[in-house]
């Protein structure tokens, strides 16, 4: 669906949301869009980068936003279209990145006179999403390391644990692009580019860097609680075969004396009537023995 935007007088903004094949006829058609540029901006699993059509006069900026409903990722990309005469905009989103349309209303028209003054405070709206994902990654982060002090490993907590570094992958890998983005916008249209948007790119800058340094400490502190699950699992293990295998030799005392007086040979007690007792007696002793020294040895500390 197209869908023109009313609340910019200086530029045209268009936005396609779940672009349907009447969608991609109109804009090649009546809008000159090529196919290919199309194509990069609707792709759900295209990296951010900057793409420019320099024949056609567009330039495509894909930028990744945290998506919390998305099932393919933490972050997908929104493209960003505009003439390079700074005319016209489309901005192409799915069900997944449709909020990001939402923070237009949040922005001043009467400042925004070019399309890439739109671009540029929208995703600096957008970036503050980074943030604020990654904070809430350090919140249940703590909740799970307080079940490390309080109850053993579970696999739910486990689970949700491989979950956390897995959206922080996401978010440093679509943080890191976003920049490198920025950078290459930078660079390919500083004689474009007037002082407030150039300053515009830099709070842009800043505002991931400062998420992307926090998302690189929250990933090694997630690490370490991982470790830890890890170091604490593999020592229940080891208390869990190392009771066992004292358990096992404890146990092995009655085989032992049971099959010694079973042979067929004359032995003490075994022509009595009380010879089964003194067996017994004989086998807690030995029992008892053996546990005392495995004790002394430090085998039952955990």
């Amino acid at each position: 669906m197209i869908k023109e935007q009313q609340l910019f007088s200086k530029c045209t903004v268009y936005h396609v949301d779940e672009m349907t094949p009447d969608d991609r006829v109109t804009l090649v058609n009546q809008h000159g869009v090529s196919n290919e540029l199309i194509n990069y901006a609707i792709d759900p699993y295209e990296s951010a980068r900057m793409e420019f059509d320099e024949i056609n006069h567009y330039h495509l900026m894909i930028f990744d936003i945290v998506t919390p409903i998305s099932n393919r990722a933490t972050t997908e990309p929104v493209g960003f279209l505009y003439k390079t005469d700074q005319s016209t905009l489309y901005i192409f989103t799915r069900k997944e990145t449709d909020y990001a349309i939402n923070q237009l209303t949040k922005l001043s028209p009467k400042t925004l006179t070019q399309p890439i003054d739109i671009i540029l405070n929208l995703t600096e709206s957008l970036s503050s999403e980074f943030m604020k994902s990654i904070l809430t990654i350090n919140r249940k982060r703590l909740s799970i390391q307080s079940t490390i002090k309080s109850t053993k490993p579970t696999q739910p907590a486990i689970n949700q644990l491989m979950s956390l570094q897995t959206d922080l992958i996401y978010l440093i890998n679509s943080l890191q692009t976003d920049n490198v983005l920025l950078k290459t916008l930078q660079t390919h249209d500083r004689q474009q580019l007037n002082t407030r948007q150039l300053e515009r790119i830099d709070d842009v800058q800043v505002e991931l860097q400062q998420a992307l340094d926090t998302g690189k400490l929250s990933q090694e502190v997630t690490k370490s609680v991982a470790n830890a699950f890890d170091n604490v699992a593999n020592a229940n293990l080891n208390w869990t075969m190392k009771l066992l295998t004292v358990s096992s030799i404890v146990l092995t005392v009655p085989t032992i004396v049971s099959g010694f007086f079973g042979q067929n040979v004359a032995l003490p007690f075994t022509h009595e009537s009380s010879g089964w007792l003194y067996t017994v007696v004989i086998t807690i002793i030995l029992m008892i023995i053996i546990t005392v020294i495995l004790w002394r040895f430090g085998f039952f500390k955990k």
